[in-house]
């Protein structure tokens, strides 16, 4: 795999990415925490910005939220969360201590659908139709949808690729234990082989059946949730040819491929080939 399966040390720093948000660890309810204010505050470079996006280069689900905020006129300030993560002034924001995370109209806000749903509650005007709350049936679609993408396909993931990126794996994790690690590669492969047939009979056989995206012919907050990991996807097996159709639709739209090019190149070294 041309790495170490060590958790502690075997990755450079800017691969480990420790404290990179687990896609297992989507939450319904977002951290959300107040700026605290003061009599005229000194505005800083920062405040210039209509949000603040910390995140990592290499992480998928920082290109998440870096591709959806692409989307509109909205100026944002992406700053590097690797190394700040577990500071005292980054956990008073964000008690989670993960990133993406965002700062925006004196709230901050972690966890990748909860931070979507923010940017189309807080600006309808400019993201509003990407989670239609007017439309019950369609947001109720929305909702399980990211909840399927995060316990089916993501939380899949880091058992099925962090070995191979030398990303740290959770505790008791087969590739984290040393009496385990010699079976890693073997439960990358089971994995890998239980995500392909995952997204072969739901997401090709289901969810873009007869839509352009998920369950739908324009964009969601699902599909944001969705494509972006893909690039992730690929290092754990060869995408189906439906899905590659799919990511090239999200890649026409405006700002998803240069949110995702860190990720690329990052990724794209070890992508499955036929």
């Amino acid at each position: 795999m041309g790495c170490s399966n060590s958790t502690a040390s075997a990755a450079p720093p800017v691969t480990k990415a420790p404290n990179e948000e687990k896609t297992v660890t989507e939450v319904a309810v977002a951290p959300v925490t107040e700026v605290a204010a003061s009599a005229d505050p000194p505005r800083t470079k920062s405040q210039n910005y209509d949000v603040i996006l910390w995140a990592m280069k290499p992480s998928a689900n920082s290109s998440v939220v870096r591709a959806f905020l692409g989307l509109s006129d909205l100026t944002f300030k992406e700053e590097e969360a690797y190394g700040t993560t577990r500071t005292p002034e980054y956990i008073s924001k964000f008690p989670t201590n993960l990133s993406p995370a965002i700062e925006c109209q004196g709230k901050n806000i972690s966890e990748c659908v909860a931070i979507l749903k923010f940017l189309c509650r807080t600006y309808p005007d400019k993201y509003g139709k990407f989670y239609p709350e007017e439309d019950l049936e369609k947001v109720t679609t929305i909702d399980w949808l990211c909840d399927y993408i995060t316990q089916s396909v993501l939380s899949q993931l880091p058992k099925a690729v962090y070995p191979t990126l030398c990303f740290p794996t959770s505790a008791g994790d087969v590739a984290s234990m040393d009496s385990t690690k010699p079976q890693t590669k073997k439960s990358q492969e089971t994995t890998s082989a239980h995500l392909l047939q995952t997204l072969n009979s739901k997401f090709v056989d289901i969810f873009l059946k007869d839509t352009k995206f998920l369950l739908s012919n324009e964009p969601t907050i699902a599909d944001y949730r969705f494509a972006p990991m893909i690039n992730f996807i690929k290092v754990a097996c060869l995408l189906p040819d439906r899905l590659e159709k799919y990511y090239s639709d999200m890649s026409e739209i405006p700002g998803f491929k240069k949110a995702c090019e860190p990720v690329v190149e990052f990724t794209a070294p070890h992508w499955k080939s036929g």
